[in-house]
């Protein structure tokens, strides 16, 4: 069927569905794709996990047994202990090798791939409910297997693999400052410990932090996309309607903007963004249908 004989049969078909009226907001809640997320974070903890493992088999033991060999009982430390600090350094660069391997055997890029085809595929599903409750209309279910959503994965999980992949190593290297300094500052072992283990922990919450604001991320751009190759060129924005939505985002909820306008999400910069571009946003944006733009 001719494309412009088929988009003027779905307008007509539409308009019953609009009752007169030129535009129709979604008649459904999209939902952000929390099950995606919640996937991702499980990967990252489990991408963290290993440097755990590498802390707490490897490198503390090897701490403690450095300090108790170097170290008599009544010994100042001071910066001229050359035998210790070279065994602490040698000790993480060990650890750092060991860790490395273990780090290319977990397989991350497969892993990632899987929550961006997860994402994509809930996203899309979410975007055929929206269009068959409000418009009437059954997308087909390989609607959105073209070539944007393929270039949108792979670039996606690229980014991701980046920005997971050297965490681990940028955290143990943050470590080894932290056992070093603290031994030319006089602090105890124990104490030293206790400053590597809150080092893991704030590098575990941002992971999982990473993973919110990617999935977030990625949801927001295909939506943007399946709304604007549908002729959609308004939204409007929807909260999560939680005690985790910013202030400024729950005062854009239930206003209108368009796509080729993004809202000021920071009033302070002037930033704009469209729902889920900001840091950890899940909002979403409910598409305002046309039905002189109306193209699916």
């Amino acid at each position: 069927m001719d494309s412009n004989v088929r988009r003027e049969a779905v307008r007509e078909y539409a308009r019953k569905k609009f009752k007169g009226e030129k535009k129709m907001v979604c008649k459904t809640r999209i939902r952000y794709p929390d099950v995606a997320e919640r996937e991702y974070q499980r990967v990252t903890n489990a991408y963290m996990m290993l440097l755990s493992k590498a802390i707490k088999e490897q490198l503390v033991p090897a701490i403690r047994k450095i300090a108790k060999e170097e170290l008599p009982p009544d010994y100042y430390r001071h910066d001229s202990q050359d035998g210790l600090m070279w065994g602490l350094v040698d000790a993480f660069a060990k650890c750092s090798e060991e860790l490395e391997q273990n780090l290319s055997r977990f397989g991350l890029y497969r892993r990632i791939s899987e929550m961006a085809a997860l994402t994509v595929k809930l996203s899309i599903k979410e975007w055929k409910r929206a269009v068959k409750e409000t418009v009437g209309i059954d997308l087909l279910d390989d609607y959105y297997a073209g070539e944007f959503y393929k270039m949108a994965l792979e670039a996606w999980t690229r980014q991701n693999v980046d920005l997971i992949k050297t965490i681990p190593q940028e955290s143990l290297g943050r470590m080894r400052d932290i056992v070093l300094d603290g031994y030319r500052e006089g602090r105890t072992t124990t104490n030293i410990v206790k400053a590597i283990l809150r080092e893991y922990s704030t590098t575990r919450r941002h992971a999982q932090l990473l993973a919110r604001d990617q999935i977030a991320k990625l949801n927001g751009e295909i939506a943007q996309k399946q709304q604007q190759d549908a002729g959609v060129e308004e939204y409007e924005w929807s909260d999560s309607r939680d005690e985790r939505v910013r202030t400024r985002h729950h005062a854009l909820n239930g206003k209108r903007f368009r796509w080729n306008d993004p809202p000021v999400v920071d009033e302070r910069t002037g930033r704009r963004c469209h729902p889920g571009g900001d840091y950890q946003c899940r909002c979403v944006a409910l598409p305002v249908f046309d039905i002189d733009t109306l193209d699916l």
